[in-house]
């Protein structure tokens, strides 16, 4: 066999649960499919095994689970992490030609040190810029001297990098702005839906169980900053306008916290809408088209920040492959990749103009179907076989060898 054509070994290395991160999953299926070998090194859920084959994918689970909380329980949790990691691929420097590190932390892109010594090539995917994820959660400036050592390994760990990919352009031009980044050393993968499984044909669009009912899906991860509080507010409002108007949540949560999630039924019970409010589990990825098929809306509702205004939240490409129309808040990254006439936005905070919204999609049908035709144009020019092409140009420009552009048939 050639070097040419010989099967890449790639090892993904991403501080989450594997199964829960859909971009992960795309890269890691995505070159099985071309039938290269690809290990995964990931964090363990409870009742999750040490290891599990998946659509190709050999999935191995390091003894470690997530939990929220403050600075120090992040900065263990991110040190234990890339200790195991690094011990890993320590003993495996030798297996693979790439080792495919995702933030956060940028800093675990180091649990490569060895591997980068004989060779492999590193890369290291930018989910989301850390400074700015950090200004955002912590309510504080980017120049605040606290931000200054986050600033510094985002610096050292870009650097350090054979590559770097961006989840938006917007990610990437900023890296480069602050010179942690060379242009030439980094490309963006835009976290596109997955029309393999985002399937509208396999899932149409229904809508609710009964014809009376008027459903806001929330999907994804509940804290202030993600302003699910946006969607449980203007029910009292939207009630006016849509009689039949519910939400429904499925959270993804860290083990043990129900905070968030507390507070939001404390919220509903204070305005008087908990009857509207339903909050199910987690919905393993293969059961998210499904859902969405029955939702009338799908919502985005974060509060502004500096990393609010510069992040895509995937499940809004998701909604969008799927035929079902969007309120989102109205931010420099969503207007920069939707037409107002595709995508209904408003101002957050603006209660009323939200309710407004929720209130036409409900009374005109013809406005829903238009907005989610138009919304397809994204979907087209955005597919992931298009994003995952430009990745594996990057691939051979590292590894100097051309690579298969098409799956491998069976």
């Amino acid at each position: 066999m050639t070097n040419a054509s010989r099967p890449l070994a790639v090892c993904m290395v991403v501080h989450a649960y594997y199964e829960g991160d859909a971009r992960v999953r795309r890269y890691g299926e995505s070159l099985a499919q071309r039938g290269h070998r690809v290990d995964v090194l990931a964090l363990r859920a409870q009742g999750k095994p040490k290891r599990e084959d998946l659509r190709g994918v050999a999935v191995h689970r390091l003894p470690l689970s997530r939990h929220r909380g403050g600075t120090l329980r992040y900065l263990f949790e991110y040190v234990l992490f890339t200790l195991m990691c690094a011990w890993v691929l320590t003993w495996r420097a030798r297996r693979y030609d790439v080792v495919h590190v995702h933030n956060m932390p940028d800093f675990l892109v180091f649990a490569a040190l060895v591997p980068r010594l004989f060779g492999c090539k590193v890369l290291l995917d930018v989910h989301d810029l850390m400074p700015e994820v950090y200004c955002s959660k912590f309510k504080t400036s980017i120049r605040h001297p606290a931000i200054w050592p986050i600033r510094l390994q985002e610096w050292i760990s870009h650097r350090f990098a054979s590559a770097c990919v961006f989840a938006t352009e917007r990610f990437r031009q900023g890296a480069i702005a602050r010179r942690t980044v060379r242009a030439d050393r980094s490309i963006a993968v835009m976290n596109a839906a997955d029309t393999t499984l985002f399937d509208r044909t396999r899932h149409p669009w229904r809508g609710p169980e009964r014809a009376e009912d008027f459903v806001m899906l929330y999907l994804g991860t509940v804290s202030h900053r993600h302003g699910v509080d946006q969607c449980v507010r203007v029910l009292p409002l939207a009630k006016q306008q849509v009689p039949g108007i519910k939400l429904v949540i499925h959270a993804k949560l860290s083990e043990g916290e129900g905070k968030p999630l507390q507070e939001l039924r404390d919220l509903a019970q204070q305005l008087g809408v908990a009857d509207r409010v339903e909050i199910g589990p987690p919905l393993p990825l293969q059961e998210v088209p499904a859902a969405m098929s029955r939702a009338s809306v799908g919502v985005f509702t974060p509060h502004l920040d500096i990393h609010i205004d510069m992040a895509l939240s995937l499940k809004v490409p998701e909604f969008v492959a799927m035929d079902v129309p969007v309120v989102a808040v109205r931010t420099s990254i969503m207007t920069s990749l939707f037409r107002e006439d595709e995508v209904a936005m408003f101002a957050d905070g603006d209660m009323q103009a939200f309710a407004d919204w929720l209130g036409r999609l409900h009374r005109e049908p013809e406005l829903r179907r238009a907005m989610t035709q138009r919304a397809r144009r994204f979907t087209a020019e955005h597919a992931w076989e298009a994003e995952f092409a430009g990745y594996l140009r990057l691939l051979e420009s590292l590894l100097r060898r051309p690579l298969a552009a098409e799956p491998a048939r069976s």
